[in-house]
């Protein structure tokens, strides 16, 4: 955590601002992020989380990309040499963009116009970025080639004799949980050449988005911004949005109003359809959570394990209702 005194020369000296306030962000886990006041409005100074997934250098570009596409997404501030991205005196990146008026819903309590409203705004980014290139791959290849069912299993078990050690009875029964499900787990093919990968937001879900009475202000937090099957954002965006899916429990017709209203906006091909829920679960199954957590040194690293036990959750309704929610997405 940086003090006042430390955010108060950055500023000034990277943009020759003056602080009269800053306040700590407690969402999100693994980066720094603080609301800040100066003279000449509010603002956010973020400091990503340091992860070969984060890729601060896109997120300023792409979305100056985006607001001429109309998609309202945050607005960057150049610093005195005149580059969006700033270093401090460790050399940890940081950005400074506008700060958007807005609520942001805690996950699982989205009202019905917020989801609507998430399903169409991802398929305008989605079919605004068909024309964006350079954004590097997410799941993708190598995510199948290193993430396997066989490396997962021995993630867990490693995992699991860090719950035993520490007495954690709720995660070792949901690491027992994930070493029976993948036991039995059938084999799994995902064609790449066949599904719709699309540039797009990387980590698209209801906490990236700052809405107003009846509508989205701003989609923000782009630093995870690559190359994904569109099916995958589409599914977690649901379920982590939806009031009903708080205890990892999809109500399918609502899931399938959700992509209706996607499918207003940009195009999956039937392959798609009958993958996304395939692929999320299989996605969800091999990612050691657990492990992510307990390696943490966030402050707020509870959101890790939360993150872990409503995965589990979601696991648990797929293993019971898979073959029903795929037939389904084959009549779309």
């Amino acid at each position: 955590m940086r003090t006042e005194n430390e955010l108060k020369r950055l500023l000034n000296d990277r943009y020759g601002m003056e602080l009269k306030e800053a306040i700590k962000s407690q969402i999100g886990a693994g980066l720094d992020t603080y609301f800040i006041t100066c003279d000449s409005g509010k603002y956010v100074i973020k400091f990503p989380s340091i992860s070969s997934m984060n890729n601060p250098e896109t997120e300023p570009p792409l979305c100056e990309f985006l607001r001429k596409k109309g998609i309202h997404v945050s607005e960057f501030i150049r610093n005195k040499e005149g580059e969006f991205l700033s270093q401090d005196t460790t050399g940890r990146m940081f950005h400074l963009q506008r700060f958007v008026e807005g609520k942001v819903y805690e996950l699982n309590t989205a009202p019905e116009w917020v989801m609507r409203e998430s399903a169409s705004t991802l398929g305008k980014i989605h079919t605004a970025l068909m024309e964006y290139h350079g954004l590097p791959e997410g799941i993708g290849q190598n995510f199948f080639h290193f993430m396997t069912p066989e490396r997962a299993q021995k993630s867990y078990m490693a995992t699991l004799e860090k719950a035993r050690q520490k007495k954690d009875a709720k995660i070792e029964e949901d690491l027992i949980y994930r070493l029976q499900f993948l036991k039995h787990f059938p084999e799994q093919h995902f064609d790449l050449n066949q599904l719709s990968m699309r540039s797009t937001h990387g980590d698209y879900f209801i906490s990236q988005l700052i809405c107003g009475e009846n509508s989205i202000h701003a989609v923000i937090d782009w630093t995870m911004a690559c190359m994904h099957p569109a099916v995958w954002e589409i599914i977690r965006s649901f379920v982590y949005g939806d009031s009903d899916c708080r205890n990892g429990e999809i109500v399918i017709p609502k899931f399938i109003a959700y992509v209706k209203e996607y499918l207003k906006y940009a195009t999956l091909t039937h392959y798609d359809l009958i993958t996304m829920p395939r692929l999320f679960c299989y996605q969800i199954a091999v990612c050691d959570y657990y492990n992510q957590y307990y390696e943490s040194v966030a402050d707020n690293r509870e959101i890790y394990l939360g993150q872990a036990v409503f995965s589990t959750k979601l696991m648990r309704w797929f293993e019971a209702h898979m073959e029903e929610l795929v037939e389904e997405m084959k009549k779309l």
